[in-house]
């Protein structure tokens, strides 16, 4: 269990006491960027496009990037949801909500979902960006909400999950944990799997949900709180849990990084990693960004270590997203950084704006997606300098 806590970076707007936010800081600027030799400069990226897409997030909102055939899905703080086009960053259609968007979007091929800070679902038309139905919710959304089999799945943050039909809204089931005295400022997203839901809590404990009637299948203990004091005792499960191909991966923050079994929620393995960041997987490696800006990678398997790189520590860090041939983070500094993924080597930066990047690139093809805070959405493309 990690005690101490450097990444104090994190306090002044992820801290909430009993539901109320007790910091305030709603900085944009982005970081100090390390120093760093990066030896031999074989890589090359290129900026294809950018696009604004509206009004700078607060850093503990989950504004994300959707995408799907060809469009972009992408909202802000300010209650824009706008669809981009992939090839040219220009817009398709622009929908203006009453509401200050703090999750998603999330899409299907006929659908967009975001969720908002004042606790309400919105369902847009995928095609024309059109209003289909809202929901009202018991509190505020800060994750992207859970998307197809017919449901809309959203955690809000009193520690409740809602599975809404994504026909017209009607909810179909709720369930509900309580909440500590004390947790960060934000949550994961909930993960739908086949007939089921993966969703985390703040007390470090994963459930599975029956998606028909929200019954629990199982839970897991991922951490246990230690410690004297609140700040010491808090396990928030607050990166987006990860399946695949029947393995569960998660993480807590001061807690652990476990492998588990989907089907009954057993765990395989555990290393002592407070992740905050996210979570990604290959078919060797688990990586993780953890709360002092460090990148993890250990074996699927059994939670050997692999590699860690310290180069980035002190930086806020995105989740890590696998391309084909790297592992790609987006930071604190307002940078993209490219990896190797067998031994943590930094092959490449690319300086996206001036504002931090929290939201997960995306990774489409050989091009990469990314959205910093002040919703500056941008497609990047890397190539070999012989090329």
């Amino acid at each position: 269990m990690m005690h101490s806590i450097r990444a104090l970076w994190l306090l002044p707007w992820l801290l909430m006491l009993a539901g109320c936010s007790i910091g305030g800081s709603r900085s944009l600027d982005v970081q100090p960027a390390p120093a760093l030799d990066i030896e031999p400069a074989t890589l090359a990226v290129t900026e294809d496009w950018s696009a604004s897409v509206g009004a700078a997030a607060v850093p503990y909102h989950r504004l994300a990037i959707s995408q799907r055939g060809g469009r972009v899905y992408v909202a802000s703080a300010d209650g824009q949801v706008s669809a981009i086009d992939h090839q040219n960053g220009e817009s398709i259609w622009t929908q203006s909500l009453d509401a200050e968007i703090s999750g998603g979007p999330n899409s299907t091929d006929t659908q967009v979902v975001v969720g908002t800070a004042g606790g309400e679902i919105v369902a847009l038309d995928a095609e024309q960006g059109k209003l289909r139905w809202r929901a009202s919710l018991s509190s505020e959304v800060l994750a992207p909400p859970a998307i197809g089999q017919e449901h809309v799945v959203a955690r809000t943050g009193d520690g409740r999950v809602f599975a809404l039909s994504n026909r017209d809204g009607a909810q179909q089931w709720l369930y509900s944990r309580s909440v500590p005295a004390l947790s960060l400022r934000g949550h994961s997203a909930p993960v739908l799997v086949p007939d089921g839901v993966i969703a985390g809590f703040d007390h470090g404990r994963l459930s599975a949900l029956d998606l028909q009637t929200g019954e629990p299948v199982w839970e897991a203990t991922i951490a246990v709180p230690q410690g004297r004091t609140d700040l010491e005792r808090m396990v928030d499960l607050d990166a987006d849990p990860v399946v695949d191909r029947g393995d569960l991966f998660a993480g807590t923050y001061q807690g652990r990084l476990v492998g588990l079994s989907l089907s009954n929620g057993q765990i395989a393995w555990a290393r002592d990693i407070s992740v905050i960041g996210g979570i990604a997987v290959d078919d060797s490696n688990v990586y993780a960004t953890d709360a002092e800006g460090q990148v993890w990678a250990v074996d699927r398997s059994n939670g050997a270590s692999v590699w860690r790189l310290d180069a980035l520590a002190g930086l806020s860090l995105s989740a890590p997203v696998r391309s084909a041939e790297h592992l790609v983070v987006g930071a604190g500094d307002g940078a993209v950084y490219w990896l190797d993924p067998a031994d943590g080597q930094v092959l490449a930066r690319y300086q996206a704006g001036k504002a931090p990047i929290t939201a997960t690139p995306v990774v489409i093809d050989n091009d990469l997606l990314v959205l910093n805070l002040r919703g500056q959405l941008k497609r990047l493309t890397l190539q070999s300098r012989a090329d």
